[in-house]
């Protein structure tokens, strides 16, 4: 297998265009086309979907990418080692989080690990746990920070933390629905404003599991939507019951704008580390999860 026909392969598979890649390479879109092809052709596989728009990866694409990806390391690793360079943190920094992720974890860590390490540029994709870990396939992202295990065949997942959750909602509410108990002041507030969760969560089973286990029975849903941070503004706006990581709400309780609903044995969400198996992550993304890591370990 002819090794520059893999390197081509690799640069239009990052870039998902062959102009770009062409231009990263100095060489003619033709030739870059034409090197493509011949990989494609001695080794019997189609490696790419080819549209106006661009390129997307096959099946048997995305295979080869991810091996391409360790191949390129270890060359550049035994470049550096024969000619004695010390491998050093910085450049891009790729990485795909949750909103609640980005918003309540990453922003402090963050800055402090950019004052450290001022040459590693972040670049970070955020959105919900399928988009997330599906672009650890369908992009360069190197790993991903969230708090759902998505089931891929081919990604791995190493907990980071255990974070604590708890039922909040506008102090407001709490007083206008208060009964003669908690558990009948929950159940008004059901009734009449409804519980926030992610979208078709009360249909996936762990998720049915929890609010069954909270409430003892299914409740009324309120508002739908896959973004934590929106579940705690428009809790926070008096749209009902949401149940949240502590660590996420904890300013706001403290500063009495939300309340912290008693519940016996509040559930516990991991924190997790997902990435491709078999990927060996660069020195600037192991260096940044072990800043996170110690951070999230120091505020618990």
């Amino acid at each position: 297998m002819e090794l520059n026909y893999l390197r081509a392969f690799f640069e239009v598979a990052k870039a998902g265009k062959f102009s770009e890649a062409a231009q990263k390479l100095n060489i003619s879109q033709s030739a870059l086309s034409r090197s493509v092809s011949l990989l494609e052709e001695s080794e019997g596989v189609i490696l790419f979907d080819r549209s106006k728009s661009g390129v997307t990866l096959t099946a048997k694409g995305r295979d080869v990418f991810q091996l391409c990806e360790d191949l390129f390391r270890t060359e550049k690793a035994i470049e550096n080692l024969c000619r004695n360079v010390q491998e050093t943190c910085e450049g891009p920094l790729k990485f795909a989080a949750t909103d609640n992720v980005v918003n309540d974890y990453l922003i402090e860590p963050l800055h402090t690990f950019r004052r450290k390490y001022p040459k590693v540029i972040p670049s970070i994709t955020s959105g919900s746990p399928d988009d997330i870990v599906n672009s650890l396939i369908h992009t360069d992202n190197e790993f991903a920070l969230l708090f759902a295990k998505v089931a891929l065949p081919n990604i791995e997942y190493q907990k980071i933390s255990s974070e604590v959750m708890t039922l909040v909602c506008k102090p407001e509410i709490w007083k206008e629905c208060k009964s003669s108990s908690n558990e009948k002041t929950i159940k008004n507030i059901l009734e009449k404003y409804g519980y926030l969760c992610s979208i078709g969560a009360l249909q996936s089973t762990r998720p049915k599991r929890v609010v069954m286990e909270l409430f003892g029975e299914m409740p009324q849903v309120g508002l739908e939507m896959n973004s934590q941070e929106a579940q705690k503004r428009f809790c926070l706006s008096g749209e009902g019951f949401a149940y949240l990581t502590r660590f996420m709400v904890e300013d706001e309780i403290k500063k009495g704008l939300l309340f912290e609903v008693p519940v016996d044995n509040p559930h516990e969400f991991n924190l997790w580390l997902a990435y491709r198996k078999g990927r060996q992550l660069s020195l600037t993304s192991r260096t940044f999860i072990e800043h996170v890591t110690k951070y999230v370990e120091g505020h618990l």
